[in-house]
């Protein structure tokens, strides 16, 4: 029964290794997914400190170059912004001077059920 023994304590290494390894994988992963929201939780902290910042108006000048990128952004979303509101102003305009819409000329049309051809009139 030597053999059997042998194999049964290999088996029983194998599992235990196993065992090990998920739960070292297991930890790990519980471990990154902290880390990925305390990330997050920092970015959300700059975020809010360089809103308070420009809150401020007068940005110390360590941080104008900074100051400069944001309002430069805001500045182009201002401008996409109005884009996209003359964009949808034009859209809403009638076109040719009608105020009809197609869906104002649409009539529903309604077939009626054809016969198996017994009953149909002949021409």
């Amino acid at each position: 029964m030597g053999f059997l023994d042998k194999i049964k304590q290999q088996a029983t290494d194998v599992a235990s290794t196993v065992v090990e390894k998920t739960q070292e994988t297991a930890k790990t992963g519980q471990l990154q997914m902290q880390l990925r929201s305390l990330k997050s939780e920092e970015k959300e902290a700059l975020a809010d400190l360089g809103v308070a910042l420009m809150a401020l108006g007068d940005v110390p000048a360590a941080l104008s170059d900074q100051a400069g990128a944001v309002r430069s952004a805001r500045e182009r979303i201002a401008a996409k912004e109005a884009e996209i509101a003359d964009v949808r102003e034009s859209d809403d305009a009638p076109m040719g001077g009608s105020a009809e819409t197609v869906e104002s000329d649409a009539e529903e049309v309604v077939e009626a059920p054809q016969s198996s051809g017994e009953d149909e009139p002949t021409a």
